[in-house]
C-alpha cells in the first residue's frame, strides 16, 4: 500500500466537461423550477385573494432627510403600489409648486433687470448728449427761490435768512450728502422721496410734466423726444423745507438761460392758479452766475460712476438670477399591469437560476464523491505504465493515436511471450474496445491465449507470462482498481500497464 500514492486533485477542466454533459438535464430541471417560481408568484398575484397593489415590500423610494447635525442622508422607504403613487403625486405637485416660484422669481428678476437696463440706456444717452456735459464751453445757472404759506396764515420766515442758511450754489458739492448718496441704494431715494410734502411733490410733478418738459425742450431748440433727465439736469428742483424750495436753471449761454426763465415764468403762473386757494406762493431770483468747470467735471464724474453702478447692478441680478434655487424631486410613473408582469420574470429566472445552481452543486458532489476514476493520474504507482488511454471520458469519442498507441505497445511488451490475462474489475463488454485492439496486437505475434478476468481470479492470474489492466474513465470504482494493483503486486507478479477504455 506504501508503494503507490493517490492523488485527488480536482481537475476543473474535466469537470466542466462533466457538467456540460448534463446540459439537457440541467436546463429540464431549471425549466421546473422556473414553472414552480412563476406558479407561486402567479398564485399569490391572481388567486390568493390579496389585492397586489397593497403589498408593503412592492415598490422603493428615497428621500433626504436632514440630521440634527446638518448633514443629510438619503432613507429608503419600501411601500405599496398605492403608497408609491401617492407618493409620486405629491412630488408632482411639490415641483409644480417649486418651478412656478422659480418662474415668478425669475420674471420678478428679469423686470428688475428689464427698469435697470432702461435706466442705463437714460443715463448713457443723457451722458452723450447733454446740453451741459457735451460742451465745453463754460455754463450760466439762475437760481429762484420758492417760497409757500397757507392761505390766512402770517409767514413770519423771512426770505434772506432762509437763503443764507439752506441754500447753496451748485458749484459747491455737500461731500457729507454724497458719501452717504454713495453709500445707500435705491430703497434710501424711495425713502427720502416718501419724506417730501404734498406741496413740494405736486410742485415736482408739474415742473417735469410733459406740458413744461416739452417747453424747456423747445426753448433750447432740443427735440421732443428729449429725456426727462436730460431736462431735470437743466432744470432742477431742490427741496428746502416742507414749504419752500428752489428751482436751478442751467444753459450754456445766458440767452438759454432766459429762455429757460420765460417758460419758468409760466410754471409760476400754473403753480400759483393751481395752489392759490390753499396757498400763497412768492418767488424771486437769488443767484445768476457761472458755473464752475469743475462742478460741469463734477458731474460728468457722477454720471459716469451712476452708468458703472448700474452696469454691476445689472451684472449682479444675472447672476442671482441663474442662481435661483430650483430643487425637484425625481418622479417616476408605474404601470401596474407591467409591474405584475415584472414580478412574474423575476420569479421566472429567480426559478430557473435557483434550479440551475442546485443541479450544478448536485452533480458537482456526485463527481466529487462518486469514488470513479476520472483521470489516469489518479492512479500512480512507481513501476505502472500507461499504455493507453482511448477514451478521457465515458462521452468523449475515442482518439485514433491512442487506439494506434496501444496496439503497438502490446506488440512490442508481449513479444515471446505465451499467455497474456488482461485484468479488470469492470465486464468484458464494457471494455470489448480495448480487448479487442489487446487481441488483434497478440495475435500479430502468435499469441491466441488471452483472457480476460477479474481480480478475484487468481490462479488465473498467477500462471499468466504478461498482465495488462484494462479500467475505464467514469466507471471504474478507484478504491476497487488500486486493491487489484495491490493484490496483483503482493504475489509478486509484473503488470505491463494499464489501458484505460
Amino acid at each position: 500500500m506504501n508503494q503507490y500514492k493517490e492523488d485527488v486533485e480536482i481537475d476543473l477542466v474535466r469537470l466542466f466537461k462533466y457538467l456540460l454533459s448534463k446540459f439537457k438535464l440541467l436546463v429540464l430541471i431549471g425549466a421546473v423550477f422556473a414553472l414552480a417560481g412563476l406558479g407561486y408568484k402567479y398564485y399569490s398575484v391572481e388567486l390568493s385573494g390579496k389585492n397586489f397593489a397593497d403589498d408593503p415590500n412592492l415598490l422603493s423610494y428615497e428621500t433626504t432627510v436632514k440630521l440634527p447635525n446638518g448633514t443629510t442622508k438619503n432613507e429608503k422607504h419600501k411601500v405599496s403600489f398605492n403608497q408609491y403613487m401617492a407618493e409620486m403625486e405629491r412630488r408632482k405637485s411639490s415641483n409644480e409648486v417649486q418651478e412656478s416660484l422659480a418662474s415668478y422669481e425669475k420674471a420678478r428678476i428679469n423686470s428688475e433687470i428689464k427698469v435697470l437696463e432702461n435706466t442705463l440706456k437714460d443715463h448713457q444717452n443723457y451722458l452723450e448728449n447733454s446740453v451741459l456735459l457735451g460742451s465745453d464751453k463754460t455754463g450760466y445757472e439762475a437760481v429762484h427761490y420758492y417760497l409757500a404759506s397757507e392761505k390766512g396764515v402770517k409767514n413770519l420766515i423771512k426770505l434772506k435768512p432762509v437763503i443764507r442758511n439752506n441754500y447753496k450754489p451748485s458749484g459747491v458739492i455737500n461731500t457729507d450728502k454724497k458719501i452717504k448718496a454713495d453709500e445707500g441704494d435705491d430703497s434710501e431715494l424711495t425713502k427720502f422721496e416718501e419724506k417730501d410734502s404734498a406741496l413740494i411733490s405736486f410742485a415736482r410733478t408739474l415742473l417735469y410734466s410733459d406740458k413744461f418738459a416739452n417747453e424747456f425742450a423747445s426753448a433750447l431748440g432740443l427735440s421732443d423726444e428729449t429725456s426727462t433727465l436730460q431736462i431735470e439736469g437743466l432744470v432742477t428742483l431742490n427741496k428746502v423745507d416742507d414749504i419752500s424750495f428752489t428751482i436751478s436753471l442751467k444753459s450754456k449761454n445766458k440767452d438759454d438761460i432766459q429762455k429757460l426763465q420765460l417758460v419758468l415764468s409760466k410754471y409760476d403762473r400754473e403753480l400759483t392758479e393751481f395752489l392759490k386757494n390753499e396757498y400763497d406762493i412768492s418767488s424771486n431770483e437769488i443767484s445768476f452766475a457761472k458755473l464752475k468747470s469743475s462742478y460741469i467735471d463734477t458731474l460728468r464724474e457722477k454720471e459716469t460712476q451712476t452708468i458703472n453702478k448700474l452696469l454691476i447692478k445689472i451684472e449682479n441680478k444675472k447672476e442671482k438670477l441663474n442662481e435661483v434655487p430650483l430643487v425637484l424631486e425625481p418622479v417616476s410613473a408605474v404601470d401596474l399591469n407591467k409591474l405584475k408582469l415584472k414580478k412574474y420574470a423575476i420569479f421566472t429566472f429567480g426559478g430557473f437560476a435557483i434550479g440551475i445552481f442546485l443541479a450544478l452543486g448536485c452533480f458537482t458532489c456526485v463527481y466529487l464523491f462518486d469514488g470513479k476514476i476520472h483521470d489516469p493520474e489518479n492512479l500512480v504507482f512507481e513501476d505502472l505504465k500507461t499504455l493507453a488511454c482511448v477514451h478521457s471520458s465515458s462521452y468523449c469519442e475515442a482518439k485514433a493515436d491512442e487506439i494506434q498507441k496501444l496496439n503497438e505497445s502490446v506488440e512490442v511488451l508481449c513479444r515471446g511471450k505465451q499467455s497474456v490475462t488482461v485484468v479488470s474489475t469492470l465486464a468484458e463488454s464494457e471494455i470489448v474496445n480495448v480487448t479487442s485492439v489487446i487481441k488483434d496486437a497478440l495475435s500479430v505475434n502468435g499469441i491466441s491465449n488471452c483472457k480476460i478476468v477479474k481480480p478475484q481470479h487468481m490462479k488465473d492470474i498467477s500462471s499468466a507470462d504478461a498482465l495488462i489492466i484494462a479500467e475505464k474513465i467514469d466507471f471504474s470504482k478507484l478504491d476497487d482498481v488500486i486493491g487489484e494493483i495491490v493484490q496483483i503486486k503482493n504475489i509478486k507478479k509484473d503488470i505491463l500497464g494499464i489501458v484505460f477504455a
